[in-house]
């Protein structure tokens, strides 16, 4: 039996700063059909302290640490394996969730038969500046083709991302899905367009209630020949699985 209806996937290093809000974020949720997991990939500073005292206080709260600094995807793929909610979601330990984040993704869920659900986001500066243009209110139920397509495009409200996103966990286990540890960027893409090529239907939702902050000398905010080389190698990695889908599709023709 599930015990939960939503698993939240929370990875953390060195968030120290950051860590508290962003689990008081999830703690304010006005649905509380969720446990959270939160892998801490070996921080040096007092992140692991902070989510122990969480841990202590709070019952649904499990936090499992890393013996050695592996990686955002590693540290995932670690989270997806403690997981038991029949649904499953990501979040970043320097953001922060709307109130009503879990209870968007477990009503459409309840009320529409599809594999996934978006919500929209806030882009934001570390001063609280919102960066992107937040659009008026918009749903969709979509097929496999137009899902993916906004998955891998580089503007939107949907894109590569895993933390605007929720997924059954059931497909993700069936099919062995995990987050490519070889790859330190857009490894959310390449698992988004992977579970895509699974699933059937998608419910695609503008609405913002995630707060995306955008710190200086995050991986994201950095130029270097390895990010080159990492976003090449996503890119290969996706056109393979449509490619690798499309023919599956054919042959069962």
């Amino acid at each position: 039996m599930v015990k939960n209806k939503l698993s939240i996937i929370m990875t953390a290093y060195n968030v120290a700063d950051y860590i508290s809000s962003t689990i008081d974020s999830v703690i304010a949720q006005t649905n509380q059909d969720f446990n959270l997991i939160i892998v801490d990939d070996c921080s040096t500073d007092q992140t692991q302290k902070i989510i122990r005292s969480y841990e202590k206080e709070y019952d649904w709260i499990s936090v499992v640490c890393h013996a050695k600094n592996s990686g955002v995807s590693s540290a995932r793929n670690t989270g997806l394996q403690h997981a038991d909610g029949e649904l499953v979601t990501f979040i970043d330990g320097d953001d922060q969730v709307e109130p009503d984040y879990v209870d968007h993704f477990i009503k459409i869920f309840a009320d529409e038969d599809v594999d996934m659900v978006t919500c929209g986001f806030f882009n934001e500066s570390e001063n609280g500046k919102i960066k992107n243009k937040i659009a008026k209110h918009q749903t969709a139920i979509v097929g496999r083709d137009e899902a993916v397509k906004q998955i891998i495009k580089m503007t939107g409200t949907v894109m590569g991302y895993t933390w605007n996103k929720a997924y059954i966990r059931s497909i993700i286990v069936k099919n062995d899905l995990l987050f490519q540890t070889d790859l330190d960027l857009m490894e959310d893409q390449v698992f988004n367009v992977q579970y895509a090529t699974l699933a059937r239907k998608f419910y695609l939702d503008n609405l913002p209630l995630y707060h995306y902050i955008s710190r200086k000398g995050s991986i994201t905010q950095k130029f270097a020949m390895e990010n080159v080389r990492d976003v090449g190698v996503a890119r290969m990695k996706v056109y393979k699985t449509i490619r690798d889908s499309t023919r599956n599709e054919k042959n069962q023709i």
